[in-house]
């Protein structure tokens, strides 16, 4: 059972504007997806390194899957040491000037860098247990982070922290104020197209083409995190029907609607599963040796 701070905590980072990418809901269902297209050393592997698995106040969690521990990365900034991380989550690329990465993620505290480390130390049998566990949770959460266009993307807005919308009327975000565009393309779109699909059951168990499965799985973590900046460019800011030049505030409340929803809502699924495809072909090089 969850302890009560833990709890707290999922809360919390549930109705946090910008503090997730995907919200628990998406990171869970990049989760999911991945557990289908596993080997059954991969999945072998990975039962092991749950099987002393740990909430983020050190207690036993009883996590098993890959869903399971998805959000697990989010839960621990209830805690200093996961506040610390913060920068972990995400690219802070420009959308407004070439900037090399030397720019966005000195001394490798960025997304693409930890996760490029935490699958070395992932795939390591000599590392210690503990030290591939929580390799593991990073690398769950990260793929997911990374197919998240604003957290491989800054306009000058804290990859849209900044940027004050409504979404189909709504502005109250409580208790944690009005919404911006971040916290819509992290939960209030994904949240709107599960209800669509039917529920998170529905929506991972649909269908993935093999030929879709076998292009989404090709590429490196720099050609995915180019991939989700480009998105951010063309299908976040671009479609916004008041979203001023490059580098220029947006000025009062951006209205989001249907328009703007139906444009977003494919981009939506398709990071997501492609998410999960990539995940499950990152933890078969790691662990399925």
């Amino acid at each position: 059972m969850l302890s009560p701070r833990v709890l707290c905590a999922l809360l919390a980072l549930s109705l946090a504007p910008g503090a997730l990418a995907w919200g628990p809901e998406g990171h869970r269902m990049v989760g999911d997806i991945a557990a289908g297209h596993l080997t059954a050393r991969t999945q072998a592997q990975i039962s092991e390194l749950l099987r002393n698995d740990r909430l983020a106040d050190g207690e036993p969690s009883g996590r098993r899957t890959l869903g399971d521990i998805a959000n697990w990365a989010d839960e621990i900034k209830d805690f200093e040491w996961g506040k610390r991380r913060g920068s972990w989550h995400y690219d802070d690329v420009s959308l407004c000037r070439a900037a090399g990465a030397a720019s966005y993620c000195r001394g490798g505290r960025c997304a693409s860098a930890q996760l490029a480390r935490q699958i070395e130390v992932l795939g390591d049998p000599r590392a210690k247990l503990r030290a591939r566990n929580e390799a593991l949770k990073w690398v769950v959460h990260l793929i997911g982070d990374i197919h998240q266009p604003l957290h491989a993307a800054n306009r000058g807005d804290r990859g849209g922290n900044q940027v004050q919308v409504s979404f189909f009327g709504e502005r109250d975000n409580p208790p944690y104020g009005s919404l911006n565009l971040h916290a819509v393309w992290d939960v209030h779109l994904p949240a709107r197209l599960i209800a669509e699909r039917g529920g998170e059951r529905a929506f991972v168990s649909a269908p993935i083409a093999d030929g879709d499965r076998r292009t989404w799985e090709e590429g490196s973590i720099p050609d995915w995190i180019a991939e989700s900046h480009e998105l951010a460019r063309e299908r976040v800011y671009a479609p916004l029907p008041s979203a001023g030049s490059c580098g220029e505030k947006t000025a009062g409340v951006v209205a989001i609607g249907q328009e703007y929803y139906a444009s977003a809502a494919p981009v939506v699924e398709v990071q997501i599963r492609k998410a999960g495809v990539r995940l499950a072909r990152v933890l078969n090089e790691a662990l399925g040796r």
